[in-house]
């Protein structure tokens, strides 16, 4: 009668090979979150959270106010309008360190004009700290397409050697854009255009002003170069943020007031 107990006693259960399983996953998420814990990050990232790694040490720069006025006589990277839609995206480099080979670098984006060739944009950047062993500007042109990749409409460098408090500056300079690194399609189509016109040109310009404003005040340290301003902003107007805000927008009748839900 025992052996026939132990006969039909089954030798296990469903539930054991879920449990087996269960065990096998938690190992294997447990070596993961090991892997990526404090102290042991990954060499190619840096650690998140504070960084209490010092800035470099440096002798205090100066502020500059960097100014993109216009352009003129860019390629035509629309077919259809004869016409782009540019921006410029600068670049500043100079020779301070940078505390981490990730950190990244200072530029800025202007805003779009739509529809031209000749386009104004009169927009300032002030950058604070710039060394006295001067700077690199990198400016790239680009076609502005939300339908497809933004073209590039050519280059402007701008190399100053040094920066002192009798430093002139650069005053509505015109640089000639290089098309070297341009849309071929956009002067192809400016090309053709300049054959019928004798007003076109085929060779663009840049102008910007560099103005040394005033000596950065950061103490005894110059390590580092940051955006002073102007700082961008957009207003949006969302239904929804106001629905959880209790606001909504005026009425015909009440106009520049706010009301309540």
């Amino acid at each position: 009668m025992e052996g026939d107990a132990q006969t039909r006693q089954p030798s296990g259960h469903h539930t054991d090979a879920y449990a087996t399983k269960l065990v096998e996953k938690t190992g294997s998420w447990q070596q993961k979150v090991a892997k990526f814990s404090p102290g042991k990050q990954s060499k190619s990232q840096p650690a998140g959270g504070f960084d209490d790694t010092p800035i470099p040490r440096a002798s205090p720069g100066y502020t500059l106010k960097f100014t993109f006025h216009r352009a003129t006589s860019l390629p035509m990277a629309d077919i259809n309008s004869f016409s782009s839609d540019p921006y410029v995206y600068a670049q500043l480099n100079t020779a301070l360190n940078s505390r981490h080979k990730q950190d990244p670098y200072m530029r800025l984006r202007t805003p779009t004009i739509r529809k031209s060739t000749d386009p104004v944009w009169d927009t300032e950047w002030i950058v604070a700290n710039v060394p006295a062993s001067g700077f690199k500007l990198k400016a790239r042109i680009y076609d502005e397409d939300p339908a497809d990749h933004d073209d590039r409409l050519g280059n402007v460098h701008v190399n100053v050697d040094s920066i002192g408090e009798s430093w002139s500056g650069i005053k509505e300079q015109s640089f000639k854009i290089k098309k070297r690194m341009g849309s071929k399609r956009a002067y192809l189509i400016r090309g053709c255009a300049a054959m019928f016109s004798k007003d076109l040109h085929m060779s663009g310009n840049l102008v910007i002003s560099v103005e040394l404003l005033s000596r950065t005040e950061v103490g005894d340290n110059g390590g580092r170069v940051w955006t002073v301003g102007p700082c961008a902003w957009s207003q949006h107007f969302s239904p929804l943020i106001g629905f959880f805000a209790g606001t909504k927008e005026p009425g015909e009748n009440k106009k520049g007031t706010t009301e309540r839900y």
